[in-house]
């Protein structure tokens, strides 16, 4: 991996991170579904009027829409408000990852692999030991389940995008906010 790569991904940590805590901070003043679709606006404005709708059937748009945008964003704030910490809802949230593969598995028929369970276990480990140091006292189960409802909308919303089949990503994600 060049560096170029390298500082690239780690801006994407970085943005990643940092956006659980502007999730959490705008949370204290805005109610959860009012912040998710003032995302979702800034999103679609002025997009929408230069970026021409994607070539997939409206009902696998708004399938999207309603996984990927509005379950996953709308759970996940949710969860933030229900006194998630903002570390533990960014770590959780990876759950999507092993959702993904077992819905690809039973909807879609696709093998699960020896490599991907030892790949799906390492990564597990490694969660668990994050989510132990990261969590530090209670958390109401109200915010526990709606950030699982967020990976698992998230998973959904990637079985959709699979689906979809190729299509301009910047169009869908316009789109389908």
């Amino acid at each position: 991996m060049n560096t170029k790569d390298a500082l690239l991904i780690a801006a994407v940590v970085g943005i990643w991170g940092i956006n659980f805590f502007f999730m959490k901070t705008a949370l204290a003043d805005v109610p959860p579904m009012i912040l998710g679709m003032l995302r979702f606006l800034l999103v679609i404005f002025p997009a929408v009027l230069f970026i021409k709708p994607p070539k997939v059937a409206w009902h696998w748009l708004a399938l999207y829409g309603l996984t990927i945008s509005f379950g996953q964003f709308g759970l996940m704030f949710t969860a933030l408000e229900l006194g998630m910490p903002t570390g533990l809802a960014a770590l959780l949230v990876q759950l999507q990852v092993f959702l993904t593969v077992l819905v690809a598995g039973v909807v879609m028929g696709e093998p699960v692999l020896r490599h991907h369970l030892l790949g799906m276990f390492a990564a597990a480990v490694g969660l668990v030991f994050i989510g132990i140091g990261q969590y530090q006292g209670s958390m109401p189960l109200a915010a526990l389940l709606a950030v699982v409802g967020a990976a698992a909308s998230w998973a959904a919303g990637n079985i959709v995008v699979k689906r979809i089949g190729p299509v301009n990503p910047l169009s869908l994600v316009v789109w389908g906010s």
